[in-house]
């Protein structure tokens, strides 16, 4: 049996564009949604709320370079025991995006709003990209920045050889990428174009509006997706998860009914799961 999380607020849009007259071409989304229903689900205040959201946008911009890829996996750990939090994972597909975080729990409010000041500036990052053939593609890479979005183009730049900027700024995520024939000249055009959006626009202005800074650019939308804060786990997945487990534990789990309850760590839902259970009976 189990209890899903209701859907309680709509998709977000992520829209992609071309700079013609840079030889470049962006995404940008406002991840209203998305943020308020990790919040809720994970029960997060405002700032933490903020940076988690930071992180599932990002898988989102790294999905969106992936070429048709099936799913896109970031992983940011910290390299000191002593940050606030020790992981942040995020996963996503096509239209959805899920995550959590390992974090101590001492109860402290932390007001900034870094992603340095909860995992310490010295991050590793790990990513998966699957692109539905063959085998995914796996990267780690090091690199210290209190900035979420520093590491993020670090990792493109070393991982991927992809020249890219980012601008991860409260609910807003936007990214440029170089391509062919991108001179210098063109790509100092497009960060330079971007780096003059005015704070107060990227805090308040709708994702089609920011696009007409770019007019100078000759901006043409590309086409829109629609992404939201949802979760693929179901009974079977959840059955599959305990078989690898010790039967000892499984022992220690089993309720006076005979079943082992678990949750999901991306969306909090419930399942209620018999003992020793074969999968394909969950179907």
């Amino acid at each position: 049996m189990a209890e899903k999380q209701p859907i309680s607020v709509p998709d977000d849009s992520l829209i992609r564009f071309l700079l013609p007259e840079a030889h470049t071409r962006g995404v940008i989304i406002r991840g209203t949604g998305i943020i308020a229903e990790g919040a809720r689900i994970h029960r997060l205040d405002a700032a933490d709320a903020l940076l988690f959201g930071q992180s599932l946008l990002a898988a989102i911009l790294l999905l969106s370079i992936s070429k048709g890829g099936m799913r896109q996996v970031l992983q940011l750990d910290s390299t000191s025991d002593a940050s606030p939090w020790q992981r942040v994972l995020t996963e996503s597909r096509q239209g959805a995006v899920r995550g959590y975080i390992n974090r101590h729990e001492s109860g402290d409010t932390i007001d900034a709003t870094t992603i340095g000041s909860r995992l310490g500036n010295k991050l590793r990052i790990s990513t998966v990209r699957d692109l539905g053939f063959g085998h995914p593609y796996i990267s780690t890479v090091e690199h210290e920045s209190p900035f979420l979005a520093d590491h993020l183009i670090r990792y493109l730049t070393q991982s991927v050889q992809i020249r890219a900027d980012i601008i991860l700024h409260g609910d807003l995520a936007i990214m440029i990428e170089a391509m062919p024939g991108c001179d210098e000249e063109s790509w100092f055009k497009a960060v330079e174009t971007m780096a003059k959006i005015p704070d107060a626009a990227l805090e308040n202005e709708a994702p089609e509006r920011l696009l007409h800074y770019f007019d100078t650019l000759r901006c043409k939308q590309a086409g829109i997706d629609s992404y939201g804060y949802h979760c693929i786990c179901n009974p079977e997945q959840m059955a599959n998860a305990i078989q690898a487990m010790p039967n000892e534990q499984l022992d220690d789990m089993l309720d006076a009914s005979g079943q082992i309850t678990v949750t999901c760590q991306y969306c909090g839902s419930h399942y209620s799961l018999p003992h020793s259970v074969d999968a394909s009976r969950l179907q």
